[in-house]
């Protein structure tokens, strides 16, 4: 059986990153999870320190840079914007049918420090229970 591919991007490496790390946690077979973004492959220390809160690691692999190939062979492309602050993507028609989109705060447009830290753990657990919620799309 061939393994589906779930390919979580953002417009910054923060949310999809997190996405990925909630993802692998996922009790689910025959899956692989990647991530990337469509604009900035740097991925904050924060990303890092709010995922450490839930004991758990950001990807170690590079962040996958979208490319045709990729949006192809991908089953499921999750799209992470903030519609307050980004444009979602267009993607080709042909691509539609396996798009979803998951508005979830920038938590990089706070400017202060624990104002900002707030805000990337409350998007760590809205990217949470997203990833919780495609666990029963992808069973």
């Amino acid at each position: 059986m061939k393994k589906r591919l779930i390919y979580f991007l953002s417009k910054r490496h923060i949310r999809s990153a997190m996405a990925e790390a909630w993802a692998k946690k996922l009790t689910v077979n025959n899956v692989q999870f990647i991530s990337g973004s469509w604009r900035t492959n740097q991925t904050p220390p924060f990303v890092a320190d709010a995922l450490h809160e839930y004991a758990m690691e950001p990807p170690a692999s590079m962040p996958a840079t979208p490319s045709q190939a990729l949006l192809n062979e991908a089953d499921l492309i999750v799209t992470i914007y903030d519609s307050s602050s980004e444009l979602a993507p267009g993607f080709p028609d042909e691509l539609r049918e396996k798009i979803m989109y998951w508005d979830i705060k920038d938590p990089e447009q706070s400017t202060e420090e624990p104002v900002k830290w707030a805000h990337y753990q409350e998007v760590c657990d809205n990217i949470a229970t997203s990833v919780k919620g495609l666990e029963k799309v992808l069973i």
